[in-house]
């Protein structure tokens, strides 16, 4: 049995694994949406740090339309522009993902908006 040695069978399997590693992420891409949840369970919010203490993990927010809204973090919550929670000061502007459970707001990711000045 002679089995075939042409350059075009060894590109065959390598070409086949990366679309399968590479389409699916790429499904994802673009989907953000600044106002409104990103599926029903997860809740994107803007505005300022009204307080934030790190001891209880609390997050106190003033969104862009007024609201005032309790957030509170876990050992899951993602950081953007931020190293660690210790840098949240009041009076940031942030972007916060997070979903609503029972009696509690839970931050899933919190991006540090960017300081615009003249």
């Amino acid at each position: 049995m002679k089995t075939s040695n042409h350059p075009r069978h060894s590109f065959i399997a390598p070409f086949l694994m990366f679309l399968v590693l590479l389409l699916p992420p790429l499904s994802f891409a673009g989907e953000e949406n600044n106002n409104m949840s990103l599926n029903q369970d997860v809740i994107v919010v803007q505005g300022k740090v009204r307080t934030f203490n790190e001891e209880t993990q609390t997050l106190a927010l003033k969104t862009t339309k007024g609201e005032k809204l309790d957030i509170l973090f876990d050992w899951n919550t993602a950081l953007i522009g931020y190293s660690s929670l210790a840098e949240i000061k009041k009076g940031h502007g942030v972007k916060v993902w997070y979903t609503v459970g029972e009696k509690k707001n839970t931050a899933v990711k919190i991006e540090k908006k960017l300081d615009v000045g003249c």
